[in-house]
């Protein structure tokens, strides 16, 4: 399946322009281990990411995929307009978080610097954005029955939204595909993961 025709009517790739950019993979985690691990033991030919920011485990996922010549595509599923978190909360300097989401006329553009991190990695055949609500883009994939063998939930921290992204992308996991996610550490996270059975298949 190529995840980018039947997503985009028009390459988003085509035509960008990169002038003035430079690259910023600035993220958490994002050249954890556990990406390659889980792809070469999972095999997957379609990946999910939910939670994007600048694209850095997208890339790092990216290249593994292409450097092994695997036949395989990312989606990236995010707003690009911050979480919660970046519009309520300020660093231990006291400045607002949304300064992260380098904002142009108030409007953050996360997006732009997405797709030239994507560009300037040379990975556009592989990574594929979908710049939309992790809800509707769940809604997206079950009603063209789009699943993933792997799915990386690292989206919103708040609890409801976690709650939901697990309860969505669980449907669109395939049969005996792996679900893992990032930011453990945080209480809201901790809770969403550990309510009792979320799915029935889904308890240990």
């Amino acid at each position: 399946m190529n995840l980018l025709k039947k997503i985009h009517e028009k390459n988003p790739y085509d035509n960008f322009d990169c002038s003035g950019m430079k690259l910023d993979l600035q993220g958490w985690h994002s050249d954890s281990g556990v990406f390659s691990y889980l792809i070469e033991r999972v095999k997957p030919e379609i990946i999910f990411e939910v939670g994007t920011w600048k694209g850095g485990s997208a890339i790092n996922m990216g290249k593994y995929i292409r450097d092994h010549k695997l036949n395989c595509q990312i989606l990236c599923i995010d707003t690009w307009l911050g979480g919660i978190e970046h519009w309520i909360q300020k660093d231990v300097k006291g400045k607002p978080w949304f300064n992260d989401l380098n904002l142009k006329n108030g409007y953050p553009s996360l997006y732009y610097q997405f797709l030239y991190n994507v560009i300037h990695s040379k990975l556009e055949d592989i990574i594929v954005p979908f710049p939309n609500t992790s809800s509707i883009v769940a809604k997206y994939l079950k009603t063209n029955d789009i699943k993933a063998n792997l799915i990386y939930i690292d989206g919103s921290h708040d609890e409801t939204d976690v709650y939901y992204d697990l309860i969505n992308y669980y449907d669109v996991l395939n049969n005996n595909g792996v679900m893992f996610g990032d930011d453990y550490v945080f209480d809201s996270v901790k809770r969403s993961v550990n309510y009792p059975c979320l799915k029935a298949e889904a308890c240990n």
